[in-house]
């Protein structure tokens, strides 16, 4: 071989030989023939699924204005006769009174930005801090998409800077500012002219803004007299259309859920001799985990769906408005270490008995862990979630620790193997 060929060939060894080795490093990371996921906290219910239909005691607010301003959240409780909202014959009108509004909200800023009692004097530093506070609150406002507390996020931020400004001389007077807001406040509430107000009718209840026309035709002595089939059909079609309008109000905060279960898990919604207490979690709804008892159930004796009725006595914004829909009802919730029943292995022990445990990666080695599930679905287990080995039976049993590295999925697994 000659000197020219040899210096070549050392100089693709030289190229090749750093390729070859780090696609060898890198083909186990990219390519592995396992999955893990980390033992986190997390929580499984012993739920059903069904669907039904939500019924209360409710009247309907009549009024016909065209536009109108809600002076009180759904879900809260007003008396007979109080304001529920501010009412207009066009959309300039409410116009002008929003604006208004807004104008006077930062008309009383201003004034106070200015109050000698709030400012002159001030120490810096705490003063600086609630300008940092305020400009923090407003982030944190707008990153949750929290726009309902927006208005008074950033009213707070401002007088905070505001009330700085004051106490270090860098903006003494806001008079000017003042007037010239007065005079378009002014100018504002005399085009929206005087103000006319919805009144709650008697006996007063918990206000909503939506309708869907199903207040006095729905009821739980209608549905009473309805069969399971009929719970169903109500609930796939219940007819009319949630819309904001001049509102309803709901007699007493106890209203009812008839839903349709499997004839199989009607039994769980038996007690002999006492009551049986649940939890709902409505789907696609913010009304989770609503506490409810069971107050009747009819069983068909063709082995059919049955009719279960729930009472509930939790209302607020997001139970208020609930009408059909399926649901998830809870009999007990198990806190601890959710695992994958695919992540599951049974071996023979050295005893001849039968072990249920997991494969945990750590590092590259395999390790078998026991598991003992204090409870399981079809496509998970719950066991005790724990950093360390407890003392109590339970706790030496499972050998599962928090953030471990379970294998959920991999071919040809046994304790000790390398990855």
């Amino acid at each position: 071989m000659s000197k020219k060929s040899f210096l070549r060939t050392g100089a693709i060894l030289v190229l090749v030989v750093p390729v070859v080795y780090l696609a060898v490093q890198l083909l186990p990371v990219l390519f592995r023939g396992y999955e893990v996921e980390t033992a986190v906290q997390s929580t499984l219910a012993d739920a059903v699924s069904t669907k039904g239909v939500v019924v209360r005691e409710e009247m309907p607010i009549s009024d016909t204005s065209a536009v109108r301003s809600y002076l009180v959240a759904d879900g809260t409780r007003v008396s007979a006769g109080a304001s529920v909202e501010r009412v207009f014959s066009d959309s300039t009108q409410a116009e002008n009174a929003a604006r208004a509004d807004r104008l006077s909200s930062e008309l009383a800023m201003l004034t106070q930005s200015q109050s000698q009692s709030l400012a002159s004097g001030g120490d810096i530093d705490t003063l600086l801090k609630q300008q940092q506070d305020g400009l923090f609150n407003l982030l944190r406002v707008i990153d949750n998409g929290n726009y309902a507390g927006l208005a008074s996020a950033k009213t707070a931020a401002t007088l905070a800077v505001n009330r700085l400004q004051v106490a270090t001389g860098t903006a003494g007077d806001f008079s000017a500012r003042i007037a010239a807001l007065t005079e378009q406040r002014d100018t504002a509430a005399a085009a929206a002219g005087e103000a006319v107000y919805l009144s709650a009718p008697a006996p007063g209840g918990y206000f909503s803004s939506m309708t869907d026309g199903l207040e006095q035709v729905l009821t739980p002595q209608t549905l009473d007299a309805m069969d399971a089939a009929q719970i169903a059909a109500l609930a796939d079609a219940p007819g009319g259309e949630m819309k904001d309008s001049a509102g309803k109000l709901v007699n007493g905060y106890e209203w009812y859920y008839y839903c349709v279960v499997d004839d199989t898990s009607a039994q769980r919604f038996i007690a002999d001799g006492g009551t049986v207490s649940v939890e709902i979690d409505f789907d696609y709804t913010g009304a989770k985990q609503i506490p409810a008892t069971v107050v009747g159930v009819v069983r068909a004796n063709d082995g059919s769906p049955a009719k279960v009725k729930l009472k509930c006595d939790y209302i607020n914004a997001d139970t208020i408005n609930l009408r059909a829909g399926t649901a998830q009802i809870s009999f007990k919730r198990y806190d601890g270490v959710r695992i994958a029943q695919s992540a599951v292995h049974i071996l023979t022990m050295d005893d001849g008995t039968q072990q249920r445990g997991v494969y945990v990666k750590y590092g590259n080695i395999v390790e078998f862990k026991k598991i003992y599930p204090i409870f399981e679905t079809d496509q998970y287990v719950v066991v005790p979630a724990k950093v360390q080995l407890g003392s109590d039976d339970v706790s030496l049993k499972n050998e599962v620790l928090l953030y471990d590295e379970i294998i959920v999925s991999g071919k040809n697994l046994y304790a000790g193997k390398l990855l």
